[in-house]
């Protein structure tokens, strides 16, 4: 069963869980072997070969469809052994096991329509009471994707028919549609061995070695196979848990993939014509941030919030920190996203005006101490890039460094830290909205204070379900968190992959640290 640390990593800063997004497109800074999703449209994909590809493992790693969020390369082999009911393509869902997802009039229950012809790797039809079971599984089993369908009326949840399953919720949410599309892995009603379930995707697993590899074989009565795939003879995963020793397999041709390098790749490969490196498309980037806990001092003062928003020079940070591969953040979680309100003013750099803020609340010579670590890329460097910037604003800022195995170890701790850095990995936004902010947040990295206010707006938001009013309300919960909230998202940063120049085919589909390989071929 898996946790609230583990989901925390995933959700907040763990690069090998559920809530990391990612996929293979372009960063846009120029030069380099950088390739955006499609570039290499001109492949024509052919059957046969292996293709070997490695992604960041770890001590937990397991079989069972409903912990494989919690391991990198777990939730690469889940994608192709495991369907799902939809995948998300630019943060909006498609369908695939589901042929249609649907509300009725106040968004509190859904109809989801079965896809015909569906067949597990053993054979069986795919039918409602299937997609029931799996649904109730990853939610009693604690997955870290069930936790965005916690609000699913269990009990009154139902199978009308053998194409139809009713999903009646206890609250209303115009957004489900994105949860259901948020990797429910679907499996046979009544699976006992969960490490053993078969699967309705394009390859089966033939073995398996926790911390090595594991290896897969296409499958000949794949229901999608007009779609494209499975093209391999072979699909063999490796796990590696080093990031050096993923693009060094890589370099020497141990893999012709490999998953989450390290950024600097995109510079030192640049020249490297055996590889592509690989960035995701920016909706799909990470959040570099430094919440700060609004309900504890100095921070419930919202003179000193804004005071440490002023005194961030995000250009800098962009430029050292991200390597100049990054953007500016304006404090908000979505970038780039469906629903995101790109006309909110950008936060500006201003440490004079800090200093007058922090003069008015009574906090001159504010010290303040910012737990950090490098569990994430990005986190413990942007905190000691900071600590001068603060000064400047007249915040005498210490660091807190936390190993990286510790850092997530003690919830409670997370919770009760007035100032930390964390890297958020991106969701679909409104669930991202539910899942930092209001009182019922899973992870309130800013605190509840003022979910008085807020808790309305997101009300609001869950109940929206045609898309202007969608994008109305997630707008209106925006533009309080960018003048009330206590992130200060300082800047975005891409997630890296590098890939053989023979390897084609490997796709986002809403997620890069462990895209879909169902399309992938070799040359």
């Amino acid at each position: 069963m898996i946790g609230r640390r583990a989901a925390l990593r995933g959700v907040v800063g763990g690069a090998a869980m559920v809530a990391v997004g990612g996929g293979l497109a372009g960063c846009g800074n120029g030069g380099g072997k950088e390739q955006p999703a499609g570039a290499e449209a001109s492949a024509t994909p052919r059957k046969g070969g292996k293709l070997r590809a490695a992604f960041i493992g770890g001590s937990a790693e397991s079989t069972d469809p409903t912990l494989a969020a919690g391991v990198g390369v777990d939730y690469v082999r889940a994608r192709v052994v495991w369907d799902t009911l939809g995948e998300l393509d630019g943060g909006k869902p498609v369908w695939r096991l589901a042929e249609s997802v649907e509300p009725n009039s106040d968004a509190t229950k859904w109809t989801v329509r079965v896809r015909k012809g569906v067949t597990f790797s053993d054979g069986r039809q795919l039918t409602a009471r299937d997609v029931l079971f799996s649904l109730r599984t990853l939610v009693e089993k604690r997955s870290p994707q069930g936790g965005f369908i916690t609000h699913l009326d269990l009990k009154s949840a139902r199978a009308r028919d053998e194409r139809t399953v009713e999903l009646p919720l206890t609250m209303a949410d115009g957004f489900f549609d994105l949860a259901l599309a948020h990797s429910m892995f679907v499996f046979p009603d009544g699976t006992k061995n969960l490490a053993k379930a078969v699967g309705s995707g394009p390859y089966v697993v033939k073995r398996w070695q926790a911390g090595r590899s594991s290896v897969l074989a296409p499958r000949e009565d794949y229901w999608d196979a007009a779609g494209g795939g499975p093209y391999l003879d072979e699909l063999e995963l490796i796990s590696v848990t080093d990031a050096a020793a993923r693009l060094s397999g890589l370099k020497s041709g141990q893999f012709e993939y490999a998953g989450g390098l390290a950024l600097t790749a995109v510079r030192t490969e640049r020249g490297n014509s055996a590889l592509r490196i690989e960035t995701p498309p920016k909706d799909l980037w990470v959040d570099l941030n430094l919440p700060m806990n609004l309900g504890l001092k100095p921070f419930t003062d919202p003179r000193v919030v804004r005071a440490v928003k002023l005194a961030l020079d995000r250009e800098s940070l962009v430029r050292t920190v991200t390597l100049g591969q990054g953007e500016v953040g304006n404090d908000l979680v979505g970038a780039h996203q469906p629903y995101y309100d790109d006309g909110i003013a950008q936060t500006a750099y201003d440490p004079e005006q800090a200093k007058k803020l922090l003069a008015e609340a009574g906090q001159e010579g504010l010290a303040v101490t910012i737990r950090t670590s490098d569990y994430d890329y990005g986190t413990e460097e942007s905190a000691t890039a900071m600590v001068p910037m603060l000064a400047k604003a007249g915040i005498k800022a210490t660091l807190d460094k936390v190993p990286a195995a510790d850092y997530y170890s003690d919830f409670k701790t997370i919770l009760s830290t007035p100032i930390q850095t964390a890297a958020y990995h991106p969701n679909p936004l409104p669930l991202a909205i539910r899942t930092y902010y209001g009182s019922t947040a899973s992870f309130p990295l800013t605190g509840t204070k003022g979910a008085a206010e807020l808790d309305p707006l997101i009300a609001a938001m869950n109940r929206a379900t045609r898309e202007a009013d969608r994008r109305a309300r997630v707008a209106d919960v925006l533009k309080h968190l960018h003048e009330h909230g206590g992130d200060a998202l300082f800047a975005r940063v891409p997630t890296v992959a590098g890939s053989a120049a023979k390897a084609h085919g490997v796709k986002s589909r809403g997620y890069a640290d462990f895209p879909s390989l169902r399309d992938a071929f070799v040359e």
